[in-house]
């Protein structure tokens, strides 16, 4: 028979067993949980942004006058406006929550914290930034629209905008982090190449967005084809989608090594 000590250390190793079990499942749940902050953060962005925002297309500031801003936008639409771009305040910061665990999942596949590992992490934390502040100078826009003067209001949504779209190295650097650690780290499960080369491409198109405050038409205007819906779209289906969809796999991945491991 087993002494009373022998079994003291066989139920002191069981709980030991346990908690460790319980911490990795804990764990486990705040990262799925921080994993759908990216989805939410996009939803709530269409809806908030996109939507009430009245942003599909922009309006196209350079080419109006101050009167205008007000009349046909603004003061058009001051109340959607105003509720949405606060709206995107909240959702926007989700996006930090989204890089920080794709950041701490590129440590703990490589070990530490690589150059490529700061780059995405930093790109994407300042990246967060923009879209919650930007968005909330332009609902004081909104909610002063009919109590300044129009030239206020043009200056104010001007420079939010190029702050916005022209600051675009800070997301640049998010994905050439990101690209260049899934492409380079031969060793690494979670991402196929491919998605490497999509997040370093999608970084490349934001390019073309330096010229929004000296275009007032064509492709390059801040609602045109590229500088609108090719740059946003690219971002959302060749990097954000598919980012999304391997961090959720690589999680659950690890959720069945746990579930294995539990019931051997």
């Amino acid at each position: 028979m087993p002494s009373r000590r022998d079994v003291a250390v066989s139920t002191r190793f069981n709980n030991f067993k346990r908690r460790s079990q319980v911490e990795k499942e804990t764990l486990r749940l705040v990262k799925l949980c921080t994993a759908w902050c990216g989805p939410l953060f996009v939803v709530g962005y269409i809806v908030f942004w996109a939507i009430l925002g009245h942003n599909v297309p922009p309006p196209n500031f350079v080419g109006m006058t101050p009167e205008q801003m007000v009349s046909e936008y603004y003061g058009k639409y001051q109340s959607d406006i105003s509720s949405g771009m606060i709206g995107c305040c909240v959702v926007g910061l989700l996006y930090l929550p989204w890089s920080c665990l794709l950041a701490s999942m590129l440590r703990d596949d490589d070990g530490s914290l690589s150059l490529f590992s700061f780059l995405e992490l930093s790109g994407g934390a300042i990246t967060a930034y923009v879209l919650a502040v930007c968005p909330a100078i332009w609902a004081a826009c909104a909610i002063y629209a009919n109590a300044v003067d129009p030239v206020l209001i043009k200056y104010t949504h001007s420079l939010t905008w190029y702050i916005y779209d022209c600051t675009f190295m800070i997301t640049t650097v998010q994905t050439t982090g990101l690209g260049l650690y899934i492409i380079l780290n031969k060793k690494q499960k979670i991402f196929p190449a491919w998605t490497g080369w999509a997040t370093i491409a999608v970084g490349m198109t934001f390019l073309p967005l330096v010229l929004i405050p000296f275009v007032s038409e064509g492709p390059f205007a801040v609602g045109g084809s590229w500088n609108f819906y090719i740059v946003f779209g690219t971002w959302l289906f060749a990097f954000f989608a598919p980012i999304s969809y391997f961090m959720m796999k690589s999680l659950m991945k690890t959720e069945d090594s746990v579930k294995l491991a539990a019931a051997h």
